[in-house]
């Protein structure tokens, strides 16, 4: 039984440099795939009833990410400490570490889902504003729900930032298999009603969700400390270590605050989309769902690079590790400008998938045209800023977050929008999308990264 549970590992140093990044890569993209499917089946369904309802999730979307983003920077730190003292071979010290990590997850958790669902009405209210205000009262009480299964969200979030670190990456996709089953079964059944389960509309989008993620939650938690997978966490790694805490906080919190202000950013986006009407907010929420599906390719490949930068940097492996990065970066910029291609010609059709809308499926049409080629650009950032990230130099690629989004995008977005209008949106996404890539190649490129933090 241990021999099968130790196969769920992939052995970075006994396998080529391809085969590890396709090893762990796979399970992560197919595991964000199925991520994304939770809103692409939301949105097919809510697609069916309008396009003010489909708005409700578009316009929340950004605010959600602002609380699942507070624990993804956790989740980062956990992966590159358990990663590099697997690499060193502590495995003590990798689960304690994790039992750690449990620890701040689920303080953290119910704290923001309470404070989520306490500041649900003015910040909706505010990103909407006058020209998307029918879209509110479907919006708000869409959120809340959502909120109440943040906390199990962050229970799997840490669960499988554990597993990866450790080396097995099929953990997280076998998870989100159940967990999007659960969710493709129930959306229709509860937004739509079925027997003595009323039409729900809206709000049965997000029960279906939330639902999906308890389960989740609570099952991933259970194997990871029943050690199914061949790594476990004792009750005992719970007990507080202070050591341990601050090490895991002061890597997480500037991941932590990077993507929750990154998010921020995209809400101000959303209230600049939001000004030309619930049309073009629904091609720009549509736009963005594909561009999602795409890039979680790039994600899945940036899920293996910070296991293996974390593993050979604990290996004091410097080789293997700049070798990495070379080729992960060459392998997705490849595959993410074939379908970035696919998108440029087929973006109306995409479109219209979701909402058979003239005008909407005109304006995503426009959408897929302009921001199609800076796709691949955008997608190889995520390589060096999880190289990053795999180092534990989470404050550098805090840097990079940021400015990408509030040294350049939304800045650009303004003018250029008072300018272009809708147009100038989709402008300054090009031009942030590859200069956001030099940023963080620049900063792998002359940065400090080949140290370890263990």
């Amino acid at each position: 039984m241990a021999n099968n549970k130790n196969n769920n590992k992939v052995d970075i140093f006994n396998n080529s440099i391809i085969m590890s990044l396709f090893l762990l890569g796979w399970p992560m993209i197919i595991s964000n795939l199925m991520q994304t499917m939770y809103n692409i089946v939301d949105a097919y369904f809510l697609g069916k009833l309008g396009k003010i309802e489909f708005s409700a999730t578009t316009i929340t979307w950004p605010i959600i990410f602002v609380f699942i983003s507070f624990t993804i920077g956790f989740s980062n730190a956990t992966v590159a400490l358990v990663s590099q003292y697997t690499g060193a071979k502590n495995k003590k010290m990798s689960q304690k570490t994790a039992g750690q990590a449990y620890l701040i997850s689920i303080i953290l958790g119910i704290a923001l889902a309470l404070s989520g669902i306490l500041s649900s009405s003015p910040i909706i209210t505010s990103i909407a504003g006058e020209n998307s205000k029918n879209v509110v009262p479907y919006a708000i009480k869409y959120f809340n729900v959502i909120m109440l299964g943040m906390p199990f969200a962050f229970l799997f979030n840490i669960s499988g930032a554990i597993l990866r670190g450790w080396g097995d990456s099929k953990f997280s996709m076998h998870m989100m298999f159940y967990s999007t089953i659960i969710n493709t079964i129930l959306d229709p059944i509860m937004i739509f009603g079925l027997g003595p389960i009323p039409k729900m509309g809206v709000v049965g989008a997000a029960w279906a969700t939330t639902i999906s993620r308890i389960f989740i939650g609570l099952v991933s938690s259970y194997l990871v400390f029943k050690g199914e997978r061949g790594f476990k966490v004792h009750v005992h790694d719970l007990k507080y270590d202070p050591f341990l805490i601050r090490k895991i906080l002061s890597i997480g919190f500037p991941g932590s605050m990077s993507f929750t202000i990154t998010s921020i950013g995209f809400a101000v986006i959303m209230k600049f989309v939001s000004t030309f009407g619930p049309t073009v907010v629904s091609a720009y929420g549509i736009g963005n769902r594909i561009i999602n599906l795409i890039t979680m390719i790039s994600f899945g490949i940036s899920a293996a690079v910070t296991t293996m930068i974390g593993q050979f940097l604990g290996a004091n492996d410097i080789k293997n590790a700049e070798k990495t990065v070379k080729i992960a970066f060459i392998i997705n910029f490849s595959i993410i400008s074939i379908l970035s291609t696919l998108t440029f010609f087929f973006g109306g059709h995409l479109t219209k998938f979701f909402i058979n809308d003239p005008e909407v499926i005109n304006i995503g049409n426009i959408f897929f045209t302009y921001v199609s080629f800076s796709l691949p650009f955008f997608s190889s950032m995520s390589v060096f800023v999880n190289t990053l990230v795999g180092a534990g130099r989470t404050g550098q690629s805090m840097i990079i977050n940021i400015t990408r989004l509030w040294g350049i995008r939304i800045p650009l977005i303004a003018i250029m929008a008072n300018n272009w209008g809708f147009m100038g949106i989709f402008y300054a996404m090009i031009i942030s999308n590859i200069l956001a890539m030099i940023l963080a190649w620049a900063f792998v490129h002359f940065g400090n990264w080949k140290r370890t933090i263990i």
